[in-house]
């Protein structure tokens, strides 16, 4: 396990301050309340930045960054109800740079338009048409927050397949859906997750199924099939407990992932324009890069 407890820089603070005079908080829980979220596209000097191209999916955007025959194929967070923010496109492209992986996110279709099952099976149809034109050497699959349950769905679908990913890295995952940790805390630093809409997002997102429905809660799958995996996490994140309870789980079924803790910090860091979502980026490269 790696924990950090670096002592939260000034543009960090200001960052969090921002998001919390603005509401973001509040922007979220409105998304999450409504069942309609919004989705962004990268910039042209994002897009020549990075050399990002775009094409579609069953209508869906999809974004590609360029490099090595190393897949990244990641999968964005917002509840299953929001899509691509702003801040995805220059994370995403750093962590394809200082990895050296290709990277292709697709903007899969979300609530009210599709179900759980749905989702799931769109995501498996999209990865199975893009391993099948890129044939990729090595294949991680990354995700945050809802992404990262995705991610995890996904690697437990392909472990009963005959081409198992080779890595899966979860940031601030939430992949437990059933909100009902005593030990959650809302804190000030928590500027993004509200519980309540959360859970709300969650029930949407499940539908008939039940919260621990293994495609609803990919903690209570088998977790044993999964390939190597790391957890990216913070103190202050509302799911930070839910997050270390999973974390126990997996050491429970006696597969061990690589714990990466920060503290100080909140849900999804390594998104922010700050010292800390930077640092962040180079250990998820890292995490990419080991064999």
């Amino acid at each position: 396990m790696n924990t950090t407890s670096p002592k939260v820089s000034f543009k960090h603070k200001t960052f969090v301050n921002i998001l919390k005079l603005i509401g973001g908080r509040r922007i979220l829980a409105k998304q999450f309340e409504a069942g309609r979220g919004s989705t962004a596209t990268p910039t042209k000097g994002l897009r020549k930045k990075y050399s990002i191209e775009g094409s579609e999916f069953r209508g869906q955007p999809i974004w590609t960054y360029p490099g090595n025959d190393t897949l990244i194929y990641y999968i964005h967070g917002g509840g299953f109800v929001a899509g691509f923010s702003y801040f995805y496109f220059p994370m995403m492209g750093e962590i394809s740079r200082k990895s050296g992986a290709s990277l292709i996110a697709p903007d899969y279709p979300l609530y009210p338009d599709i179900d759980a099952a749905g989702t799931h099976e769109w995501i498996r149809e999209h990865y199975d048409e893009t391993i099948k034109q890129i044939k990729p050497s090595k294949i991680v699959l990354m995700g945050d927050s809802a992404g990262a349950n995705a991610a995890m769905v996904l690697a437990q679908d392909l472990a009963r397949s005959t081409s198992p990913a080779d890595k899966l890295i979860l940031l601030c995952p939430w992949i437990d859906l059933r909100m009902t940790n005593p030990d959650m805390v809302q804190h000030d630093e928590e500027q993004l997750l509200d519980g309540d809409k959360i859970l709300l997002a969650a029930k949407r997102h499940a539908g008939e199924l039940s919260l621990d429905d293994p495609l609803i809660s990919p903690i209570f799958g088998e977790l044993t099939s999964l390939p190597s995996t790391w957890v990216f996490t913070a103190n202050k994140d509302l799911l930070h407990a839910d997050i270390m309870s999973s974390v126990d789980k997996m050491h429970d079924a006696g597969f061990t992932p690589t714990l990466d803790l920060v503290e100080g910090l909140a849900h999804v860091y390594m998104l922010m324009p700050t010292p800390e979502g930077k640092a962040c980026l180079t250990r998820i490269a890292q995490a990419v890069k080991k064999p």
